[in-house]
């Protein structure tokens, strides 16, 4: 967390970086560029330090757990599945039933930053797990991988394949 704050005419921004150290910095005598400024170190302390967290297996073990599919339900007024995007309206429609609670969407990478079981859960949604690999995303910055089709035997992060708990009619 970062904050702002004015001596004199200048405006200044503190915040603690990734090893615990307070750092301080003058930025301008406009509030509005500092509130960019300010704006930019949060985005890059958040950025470091998601890049920083890791995932015990117990806590995998649990999202694989939630992951598993359930009786599948017919989805009667939803379109064929093509895209990316499809896969991520369609997890938008169903997620509560799944057992998460959406924290963060975004078109970003990550998609979603997600809550199961008081968890916090990264997410992505592609369309076939093999196109996380194939889009060279990095694995140790996602928590799960959100597809329609699971062809990716050797992932290495949980894949949720929302065509097990889903079926299209139409």
């Amino acid at each position: 967390m970062a904050w702002l704050y004015q001596r004199g005419k200048k405006w200044w921004i503190g915040y603690y970086d990734e090893d615990g150290k307070r750092v301080r910095k003058s930025i301008s005598d406009s509030k509005e560029v500092a509130e960019l400024a300010l704006k930019r170190i949060e985005a890059e302390l958040e950025r470091k330090s998601a890049k920083t967290i890791t995932i015990p297996q117990s806590t995998l073990d649990v999202i694989g757990k939630q992951l598993a599919p359930v009786n599948r339900e017919p989805l009667l007024t939803y379109p064929a599945v093509r895209n990316a995007t499809n896969v991520r309206e369609l997890f938008i429609r169903v997620y509560d039933k799944l057992g998460f609670e959406v924290l963060k969407s975004q078109e970003a990478f990550p998609n979603y930053i997600l809550s199961s079981n008081e968890l916090p859960v990264r997410a992505h949604a592609v369309l076939r797990s093999s196109d996380f690999e194939r889009e060279n995303l990095d694995y140790m910055a996602c928590d799960s991988i959100i597809c329609w089709i699971d062809d990716w035997e050797s992932a290495p992060i949980p894949v949720l394949e929302l065509s097990a708990h889903y079926d299209f009619w139409g």
